[in-house]
């Protein structure tokens, strides 16, 4: 009995550490591609703080007026500072209903889900790469 518990725990634990791992490329792809650049100042909430710090190319910084993009998750309330900047959420509702969130990756019925609103991407001057394009809706 224990060792089933322990198996199933090591099993569970390595399933969310690769699914981390999957996050950080993903986030390292997308925003060095749309930034054009290999190290990126990111202002985060503590959910996606944890994730970004395990990559050389992010510098995570303590203020949005510093960053050049802000990746946000559920419920993060913005300061009047990060309302101007572009924002890359990891939650539906937040890139839903925040104007300046130009993207999201999110999980959805248990299924990753990558998606852009066009608008803000112009908004911001913001360019994605062909392969991301498939992802942009109107």
């Amino acid at each position: 009995m224990i060792k089933k518990i322990i198996l199933t725990l090591l099993l569970l634990f390595s399933v969310l550490n690769a699914n981390d791992s999957l996050t950080l490329k993903l986030y390292e792809k997308v925003l060095t591609s749309i930034f054009h650049s290999q190290s990126i100042k990111v202002f985060v909430d503590s959910d996606t703080r944890e994730i970004l710090q395990q990559s050389n190319r992010f510098e995570i910084v303590d203020t949005c007026d510093k960053s050049v993009v802000v990746l946000v998750g559920k419920f993060s309330k913005l300061s009047e500072i990060c309302k101007d900047k572009p924002l890359f959420s990891t939650d539906y509702r937040s890139f839903k209903h925040t104007p300046n969130s130009f993207g999201a990756y999110y999980w959805r019925k248990g299924r990753p889900q990558l998606t852009f609103k066009r608008r803000t991407l112009e908004k911001y001057h913001l360019s994605l790469p062909l392969a991301l394009e498939k992802y942009v809706y109107e």
